[in-house]
């Protein structure tokens, strides 16, 4: 619901996106030449949806301002092109709108091209990188008293609040946001910020603030549980639709009913629920995938409360095959599909499916505690990753004890009787090496174990390094490296760096590979965990490993003896043992 929200409200500021497709045909570079500025922005704006004669226009454009030597002619053209591609070409191009324009104080740039970023960024689903760019652009706006701008980056940083941080503070903002727009010259500012020949409604571009301030405001009461204020923030914002006529009004409508949807089934209204998402769901072509994942999962819930969970069921598998199918990235709330089918599957005693969805919840946390470390880190106590492994790990101890074949145990119970007698001389000589061992990672788990550095030269600017070997010492002061999705490429673009300089800072810095570095720290995490937390000690050795990063015990256990040449069940045995002498 957030993505198709920001969509819509991202209109009025790519304002250059034209209302119809046309059909491809070749131009002329020749004649596109003899085209003024405003011609060029124009004719690219009829081309939406045709990056192949976009890219030659705004490539057309960008060389006649080259020729000029007008560097903001120069970053509109790259501003342009970063629209229409990927995502890595097009942050390619914003980067260049900041190159171009950085330390100049222009009303539109450098601010543009964090915008760029901060809304490609979004796209992707990468909140934290999104926020930093809109923070930049907001201060620059700010600074250059471009109060269009400032309430457009408003609008992001808002929904950002409303979904990992405080509710409240986001309400605060949205007043002062509302009390920019309201102010009576704020059409007149809008008219002189916006180019002359841009050939806007002026009108229409107002309406759009309005309906912009309109949803926060309805976000803002839903998620604070404001249900008479969402209701009556929804019929304004209904009032104001009817004066609308822009191309994205259809997608607003659609939100509009989702909220309702959603609010109704806050109000156990569920009859009405059932009737928005049905409306909804014969829409299938005009509403994103996350929007019909949200859909069928309420139509699922008000469905187990008017007829039962075997009603309601089908749609939420529906929305969970959904989340697969487009690798939908959830937000903090949409924990609550997976607790929901685990807790169907426990009322019909299906066990395999119950340690399937708490999976799916124990991945989908720890995707939310690297945001919230970012925005709002108090609300982690909230998720109790520990305790879903446990009730996994019981759950798949229960089921393997079901399925196993008496035959098959007798016939254990032998093998074991004869391997325990060959296993016993080994054990014996082992012995004496696993104390040394114990001996020597005790002794170690006392030292501190702070960054190594050594001297090199390589061709890395001091202040790259610096800023890399800060962020990784938050890194590790915040434990990040407990995350199971944790990659040289997610980290390098956490620390705004790139995944060469990382590594080979890693290497350098650290003496060690970007793999070494992480279960090196992994395992010292659960060494010293192991050591002082008597409670974590009885967890199963797959539990530990989950939540020291690990996916299974097998890669826990290896990478344990690998650092200590000891395996994480001896060393937990001669621990309880050494203890219970003392």
């Amino acid at each position: 619901m957030r993505d198709s929200l920001l969509k819509c409200l991202l209109l009025f500021y790519v304002l250059s996106i034209a209302s119809d497709e046309i059909s491809s045909q070749n131009l002329n570079p020749e004649i596109l030449k003899t085209f003024e500025y405003e011609d060029l922005l124009s004719l690219f704006n009829e081309y939406n949806g045709d990056s192949i004669n976009q890219e030659q226009i705004a490539r057309t454009y960008i060389s006649k301002a080259r020729t000029e030597e007008d560097t903001i002619k120069m970053a509109r053209g790259y501003d342009r092109l970063a629209r229409i591609f990927h995502f890595e070409k097009n942050m390619m191009f914003a980067d260049s709108v900041i190159l171009l324009t950085d330390g100049l104080r222009h009303k539109t740039y450098p601010a543009m091209g964090y915008i760029l970023k901060g809304y490609l960024y979004d796209q992707k689903m990468d909140f934290i990188n999104s926020n930093k760019n809109y923070v930049k652009a907001y201060g620059i706006a700010k600074r250059q008293k471009n109060l269009q701008q400032e309430v457009h980056v408003m609008q992001h940083l808002i929904a950002s609040k409303i979904i990992w941080g405080d509710k409240h503070d986001a309400l605060k903002l949205q007043h002062a946001r509302e009390k920019i727009i309201r102010s009576p010259d704020y059409i007149n500012i809008l008219k002189k910020l916006t180019r002359s020949n841009a050939q806007l409604d002026i009108d229409q571009l107002y309406i759009n603030e309005l309906l912009s301030s309109n949803t926060n405001y309805v976000f803002c009461h839903l998620n604070l549980k404001n249900y008479d204020s969402t209701r009556f923030y929804l019929k304004e914002g209904k009032r104001l639709l009817n004066k609308y006529s822009w191309l994205d009004k259809q997608g607003m409508v659609n939100w509009y009913m989702e909220v309702e949807m959603e609010l109704s089934y806050y109000e156990h209204k569920y009859e009405r629920v059932v009737e928005i998402a049905r409306t909804l769901l014969k829409k299938q072509e005009q509403i994103e995938p996350y929007s019909k994942m949200n859909v069928n999962y309420y139509l699922g819930l008000a469905l187990t409360n008017l007829h039962g969970a075997y009603e309601g069921v089908e749609y939420l598998i529906r929305a969970d095959s959904l989340v697969d199918t487009f690798n939908l990235n959830l937000l903090p709330k949409d924990r609550n599909l997976f607790v929901s089918l685990n807790k169907y599957y426990k009322s019909v005693g299906d066990v395999k499916n119950r340690i399937k969805y708490l999976r799916k919840l124990i991945k989908a946390d720890s995707l939310v505690k690297i945001n919230l470390k970012y925005f709002e880190p108090s609300m982690i106590r909230n998720i109790e990753t520990p305790q879903l492994i446990h009730e996994k790990e019981q759950l798949i101890s229960a089921l393997e004890e079901r399925n196993r074949d008496s035959l098959i145990i007798n016939l254990a119970i032998v093998i074991l009787f004869i391997l325990s007698i060959t296993s016993m001389i080994y054990y014996m000589m082992r012995r004496r090496k696993d104390k040394i061992r114990f001996d020597s990672l005790i002794a170690r788990t006392s030292k501190s174990n702070g960054i190594e550095k050594h001297q090199y030269s390589y061709d890395i600017s001091s202040d790259v390094i610096n800023s890399i070997l800060k962020k990784l010492k938050e890194f590790e002061q915040d434990q990040e490296f407990l995350s199971t999705d944790i990659s040289l490429q997610r980290l390098a673009k956490l620390f705004d760096s790139n995944a060469n300089y990382l590594s080979r800072v890693i290497n350098l810095k650290i003496g060690k590979n970007f793999s070494q570095y992480i279960n090196d720290l992994r395992i010292d995490y659960a060494v010293g965990k192991i050591s002082n937390d008597k409670k974590f000690r009885k967890y199963t050795i797959k539990a530990i490993g989950e939540e020291c990063g690990y996916r299974n015990a097998e890669s826990f256990s290896k990478a344990f003896y690998r650092r200590y040449k000891i395996y994480p069940s001896n060393y937990i045995n001669k621990l309880n043992k050494t203890e219970a002498k003392q």
